[in-house]
């Protein structure tokens, strides 16, 4: 629904009456409006404008800013018309307005009525019981109402708030997909900055780290001609050792032989 000017009068009159026109053709279109200058526009006493405005107010249809006057030493209120909210009062009108002409149709189509000659009174068969079919006020005898054309006013009536009310809804649920889209994103937005602002912060935060260089270590001659004595090199000098003892105890025996040999001949 497209808030024109008209509708919103419409609208916001039903809550302050037509009183309240000048008051409302001041905020239309402007924000943050002071109560003194309301009320020197619309030439009325601040009270009256007050009462208005909370009146308003206590509907959500507007909204008020507060600020303390420095030389005075009093707040002064700014107020603000409510657009959003303004729709929503609207659809809630439209909305309730249909169920008290459904219900009135029910009623219509279900009981009696009884009117007054004299159009003094519309009362339904329990109520006309009561008075014994006679007006309480005039006295004259009433007569059963014609309710065919009331039933076929109220069936017309409801129809074309029917559809209105229809076109409503559906404005109101392409918003409410809006404004459920817009706060999504906004909400993914925050996120992707956040996580961007921990990752920044973690970049910071993270010390480069430098490979340790491993020292060169010199090799002299004396090293490398004299190899470190291990366990198996032990055992292989010792083999060698044993192997040289042996052959030397068998020549040693070899040479005894001969000897003794050599001897035993001379004689």
């Amino acid at each position: 629904m497209r808030l024109t000017k008209i509708k919103v009068v419409e609208i916001l009159t039903s809550v302050i009456g037509e009183d309240g026109i000048p008051l409302i053709e001041e905020l239309l279109g402007k924000e943050n409006v002071s109560e003194f200058d309301l009320a020197t526009k619309t030439k009325k006493d601040i009270k009256i404008i007050r009462r208005m405005l909370y009146l308003l107010y206590n509907h959500n249809l507007v909204c008020f800013t507060r600020k303390k006057d420095k030389q005075k030493g009093w707040y002064i209120y700014y107020w603000t018309l409510l657009p959003e909210s303004i729709r929503f009062n609207h659809f809630k009108m439209k909305r309730d307005l249909l169920e008290r002409l459904k219900k009135r149709l029910e009623e219509e189509k279900q009981e009696l009525f009884f009117v007054c000659p004299n159009e003094c009174v519309r009362l339904n068969f329990d109520n006309a019981m009561n008075f014994e079919f006679h007006c309480p006020e005039c006295g004259e005898l009433i007569s059963q109402d014609n309710q065919d054309e009331k039933i076929t006013h109220f069936e017309k009536r409801i129809s074309e708030l029917q559809k209105e009310f229809d076109i409503l809804q559906e404005q109101r649920k392409v918003r409410r997909t809006d404004t459920r889209t817009k706060r999504k994103e906004v909400v993914s937005k925050k996120k992707v900055t956040a996580r961007k602002k921990k990752e920044v912060k973690k970049a910071k935060e993270k010390k480069p780290v430098t490979k340790a260089v491993p020292k060169k270590t010199k090799v002299t001659k004396k090293e490398i001609s004299k190899p470190k004595n291990t366990k198996k090199g032990s055992i292989a000098k010792k083999k060698v050792a044993r192997e040289k003892a042996s052959v030397k105890k068998k020549s040693v025996s070899k040479k005894a032989k001969k000897t003794t040999e050599n001897k035993l001949k001379k004689k």
